[in-house]
């Protein structure tokens, strides 16, 4: 198979629709023939070949757009020219395209349907509603001048979660041509490792919470911080650590002083990846509060380091938490509720360590990003046969 992927962004950007390509791509590239068509960032070169993936940047012009997206706004030219030299060279048998937001890139659906090749679309991002006024308001005119438009020409897509493909099926799309493959995890990295975390930041704690995302409104932490109160008349012995980076640390740090909190709510700062298994295998309990998420990384990290997990029901979180599993679902946007969670699963330490081990046996045997890239390739095997 020859397999061109197309995003705005690739590794070593780091983002959830970068990491799915950067770990299927170079897992389908022990076998098959893989690039990826891409903008350039600052300190990357034009070409190079990471762990067997060809990958093509182009020169691009990266806008900020703060109030919309969190990432750059990459804005590319030449890139229907590069990605048909690239094809003259290789003859692709399929397109990947990974983000729909990109209009330098959504191109590479034009192209492929003009030479009949197969397009698929790998679908990370819901419809924008329910995140922010100024989301919601350009998001739903972008995918009804733009996006929608993408979403139905492509010829397969693939959904990273049922909620997911539940969700954009609102735009009138065809439920028989998206299957639903997860993103996955490296459980050879991600495994129970040392508690270190416990020992830099939270000495004299008996309970540690976990956790770890962008701190922006999608992630509920108004909610978790507004259930410490009552999580702490319980167990009043606990520190939660916020560990991310984004604009919202500043009014929560100062949130957090007028409650009271400053001893329990922590934010520890940048803390590098290669630690984040000692961080996950440190934690008592991990976190998720948010109000959507199409799937949650941080879960399966998480559950792979043998740590129950605490998540709202938004979106595809009750996908990864089986609840009286490997961890406990609440409704989201309830700091009760919440609060309720997290004191059942402090005040028993054999559900803990039960729910810990089933967290790391899933992951292991759903998520692993072995089992996602043979499915991935079997999706794309299929539908080859049905296409040409």
């Amino acid at each position: 198979m020859k397999l061109c992927m197309v995003n705005g962004y690739f590794h070593p950007f780091i983002g959830g629709s970068e990491k799915n390509m950067y770990e299927i791509g170079k897992r389908l590239a022990r076998v098959d023939d893989v690039s990826v068509v891409t903008s350039q960032m600052e300190g990357t070169s034009e070409f190079e070949v990471i762990e067997g993936i060809n990958v093509h940047r182009l020169p691009t012009k990266h806008y900020k757009m703060p109030v919309i997206y969190p990432p750059p706004l990459p804005v590319t030219k030449g890139v229907i020219s590069r990605i048909a030299k690239l094809d003259d060279e290789n003859q692709y048998d399929v397109f990947n395209l990974h983000g729909r937001w990109f209009g330098s890139y959504n191109s590479v659906v034009d192209y492929a349907k003009k030479k009949k090749k197969l397009m698929v679309f790998t679908l990370h991002n819901a419809r924008p509603v329910g995140i922010s006024k100024t989301i919601d308001l350009f998001g739903t005119t972008y995918d009804g001048l733009r996006g929608k438009d993408v979403l139905r020409s492509v010829d397969r897509i693939i959904s990273v979660s049922h909620a997911l493909k539940k969700d954009i099926m609102e735009y009138g799309l065809d439920g028989d041509k998206i299957d639903v493959i997860y993103n996955g995890v490296d459980t050879e990295f991600y495994k129970p490792s040392e508690k270190t975390f416990r020992e830099e930041h939270a000495e004299g704690f008996d309970n540690l919470l976990v956790f770890v995302g962008r701190i922006i409104q999608q992630k509920g932490l108004d909610h978790l911080i507004d259930a410490m109160p009552a999580i702490l008349k319980e167990h009043k012995s606990t520190r939660l650590l916020i560990v991310g980076k984004g604009k919202l640390v500043p009014r929560l740090q100062e949130k957090i002083s007028k409650m009271g909190l400053d001893n329990n709510i922590i934010f520890p700062g940048f803390i590098d990846d290669a630690r984040m298994p000692e961080l996950y295998s440190s934690a008592d309990l991990f976190v998720l509060p948010s109000l959507w998420e199409t799937f949650g990384f941080v879960l399966v990290e998480a559950g792979a380091c043998g740590t129950p997990l605490c998540g709202s029901n938004a979106g595809g979180i009750p996908e990864v938490i089986q609840d009286g599993k490997n961890g406990l679902v609440f409704e989201k946007a309830d700091p009760k509720a919440l609060a309720n969670k997290v004191n059942i699963m402090l005040s028993d330490n054999n559900l803990r360590r039960d729910m810990g081990r089933k967290s790391r046996e899933i992951a292991v045997e759903k998520f692993d990003w072995e089992i996602i890239s043979d499915q991935t390739k079997a999706f794309y095997s299929r539908a080859m046969e049905e296409f040409y």
